[in-house]
């Protein structure tokens, strides 16, 4: 009985000598953990919500108009939105700038906006995103609503299978990023303000 004791005692000298040892290890390695992904921060941050895309884009006069627009008809297929029902991401880009009051490119080829307005070092929430599609004149065009943690686009767009969907795009398809032409940009946020329903 003494033994198991004196088993006990030393068992519980060891132990509560060896837990600030463990506690310290752990606190250690909590803290490398932590800055292993201190540098790894997206291009922008990611809109959670239309609110909060809508407030990256308005750093933009019309890019949030522009978001918004593409953001409000995700789910709907071409017929829905009254477009041709083959190959109709231009379509749709360029439906989302109608609506959002001004022209578009008026061509059915994604590529045609690469010469629409003011070529962009990167991505911008509001932007227009062009892609890269296998083909001569093939391509892909969506609306940026941020980028994931790699710097990759989260691009809404229409055609993406049967209908305008968000989804997160290579980096390394991206042709171009572009904003609207700055009279662009002005007539948007001008018929915004005329209209303020359509931007909610």
């Amino acid at each position: 009985m003494k033994r198991l004791a004196l088993t006990l005692v030393i068992a519980s000298a060891v132990l509560a000598a060896a837990l600030p040892a463990h506690a310290a290890n752990e606190s250690a390695n909590e803290k490398l953990k932590n800055e292993r992904f201190m540098n790894s921060v997206p291009l922008e941050p990611m809109a959670r919500s239309r609110t909060d895309a809508a407030e990256a884009a308005a750093q933009v006069p019309g890019a949030a108009a522009i978001l918004l627009e593409a953001l409000r008809w995700r789910g709907r297929t071409a017929r829905q939105i009254g477009v041709p029902a083959q190959l109709w991401c231009a379509d749709f880009m360029n439906f989302v700038l109608k609506r959002a009051g001004v022209n578009g490119t008026n061509s059915r080829a994604a590529r045609s906006f690469l010469k629409y307005g003011k070529i962009l070092d990167g991505p911008h929430v509001g932007a227009i995103a062009v892609l890269y599609r296998a083909g001569p004149n093939n391509g892909h065009v969506g609306v940026v609503r941020g980028t994931d943690g790699k710097g990759n686009p989260i691009i809404v767009s229409g055609n993406h299978g049967p209908t305008v969907m968000q989804s997160t795009y290579d980096k390394g398809r991206v042709l171009a990023y572009v904003m609207p032409p700055d009279y662009v940009l002005q007539e948007m946020a001008s018929a915004a303000s005329r209209n303020p329903a359509s931007a909610q």
